[in-house]
C-alpha cells in the first residue's frame, strides 16, 4: 500500500515546477464575481485529516460485500466523519458563490481549502477503502474549486491547493493503476477517482488527468452488456442495483466535463451511455433484469426512488437530454439533487 509521508510531500513542492497547462472548460457556467455584496463571515477551518484509514462497511460479509456490518459501517462513518465534514461545508460555500456571485464565498472557500492543501491532507491513506474515498472526495473538492475559480483563480493560494490536488489525484491514479486485480481498483470506486482526476484537470489545465478519466469512463460504458448492465456492479448481489445509480453518478459527471472539452463521451460505443442509463433507472420500478443478471433479488428504496442525493446524476443527464431519463419527472420532483462528491447542488448548476 501506498504511503505518502511528509518529508516525500514537502519535497514534491519543492520541486515541482507545473503540470502541462492547457485550457479546460468547466461543464457547467461560471459565476461572475459580483462586487458590491456583503462580506460575509468565513469560520476557521478544521484542521486537516493527513493520515486516512476506513474499514469496509460490509466487515467480513461474503465475497460479494452485499450485506452491510451494522457495527462496521458505524466504525467508517466515524473515520469518514470530518473529511465528510469538511467535503460538505467547502461544497456549500462554493454553491453559495455560484448562485449570488458574492466573492467573500469563494474566498472562504479557499481559505478552507488552502488550510487543508499546506496541512498536507489525506497525503497518508493507509488502506484500500481510505483510497476509495481519496478519490471520490477530491471529486467534489476540486469542482468546488473550479465553481469558484473566476473570483479567486489570481489569488497565490488558487496554486497550492492546485498543486496538493495534483499530486493527490496522482497517487490515486497510480494506486488503482498499480492494483488492477482488485475488484475495487476496477469498478465505481475508479469511477469515483476518474471524476477527481477530471475535476483536478479541469482546475488544473493538465489534460494527461482528463485523458486517463476519460480513458476510465470509456472502458466502463463500453463493457456494458447488452441489457445495459455494468459486469462489475452486477457482480455485487443485492446491491447490484444501488452500485450501478453510484456509479452513473460519477460517471455521468465525467462525460459532461469530456463533453465540455470536445470528447464525444456520450457516444462512445454507439452511445453504450444511454443503454446503463436506461437499463438501471428501469430497473427502479422492475428490477427483475438486473436481478436475473446479478444472481439475487435487489435492494428496494422507500418509496420506490433513490434519495435526491443518490439520484443526482439524473440532473445532468437530463441537461444534456431532455424527456430521456426513464422515471426522469419523478426523480426530478425531488430537486434540488444534491450530491458533495459532485461538487453539490446539481439543480444549481445543471437545472434549467
Amino acid at each position: 500500500m501506498q504511503r505518502f509521508t511528509q518529508l516525500a510531500f514537502a519535497l514534491f513542492l519543492s520541486l515541482w515546477s507545473g503540470f502541462p497547462a492547457h485550457a479546460l472548460t468547466a461543464p457547467f457556467a461560471l459565476r461572475a464575481p459580483v462586487e458590491g455584496q456583503p462580506v460575509e463571515g468565513c469560520p476557521s477551518p478544521p484542521p486537516p485529516v493527513v493520515d486516512l484509514s476506513v474499514v469496509s462497511k460490509y466487515g467480513n460479509n461474503g465475497p460479494l460485500h452485499d450485506t452491510v456490518s451494522p457495527e462496521a459501517e458505524a466504525e467508517a462513518l466515524a473515520q469518514m466523519a470530518p473529511v465528510r465534514a469538511f467535503a460538505q461545508a467547502v461544497v456549500k460555500m462554493a454553491n453559495r458563490y455560484t448562485a449570488t456571485g458574492n466573492p467573500s464565498a469563494a474566498r472562504c472557500t479557499l481559505t478552507w481549502l488552502n488550510a487543508w492543501a499546506t496541512g498536507r491532507a489525506m497525503t497518508r491513506i493507509e488502506d484500500h477503502n481510505a483510497e476509495f474515498e481519496r478519490g471520490a472526495t477530491l471529486a467534489g473538492l476540486s469542482l468546488a474549486l473550479v465553481q469558484v475559480s473566476p473570483a479567486v483563480a489570481s489569488d497565490a493560494r488558487y496554486a497550492v491547493v492546485s498543486k496538493w490536488m495534483h499530486l493527490s489525484i496522482a497517487a490515486s491514479i497510480q494506486y488503482f493503476d498499480s492494483t488492477g486485480r482488485l475488484q475495487g481498483s476496477r469498478n465505481n470506486h475508479r469511477y469515483w477517482a476518474a471524476l477527481g482526476a477530471a475535476g483536478t484537470a479541469v482546475v488544473t489545465g493538465d489534460r494527461h488527468l482528463l485523458d486517463w478519466s476519460v480513458e476510465t469512463y470509456k472502458n466502463a460504458v463500453c463493457g456494458a452488456t447488452a441489457e445495459g448492465g455494468l459486469p462489475l456492479e452486477l457482480e455485487r448481489g443485492k446491491k447490484a442495483l444501488d452500485y450501478h445509480l453510484f456509479a452513473l453518478d460519477a460517471l455521468t459527471q465525467v462525460a459532461a466535463i469530456a463533453e465540455a472539452n470536445g470528447i464525444d463521451a456520450f457516444g462512445f460505443c454507439d452511445g453504450a451511455f444511454h443503454r446503463v442509463v436506461r437499463f438501471s433507472l428501469t430497473a427502479l420500478d422492475n428490477p427483475s433484469a438486473i436481478a436475473k443478471l446479478a444472481g439475487r433479488p435487489q435492494d428496494t428504496y422507500p418509496g420506490g426512488l433513490p434519495s435526491r442525493n443518490h439520484a443526482s446524476f439524473v440532473e445532468v443527464y437530463h441537461h444534456y437530454f431532455p424527456g430521456k431519463a426513464p422515471l426522469e419527472d419523478r426523480i426530478l420532483a425531488m430537486r434540488p439533487l444534491l450530491s458533495t462528491n459532485l461538487g453539490g447542488d446539481q439543480t444549481l448548476l445543471y437545472g434549467k
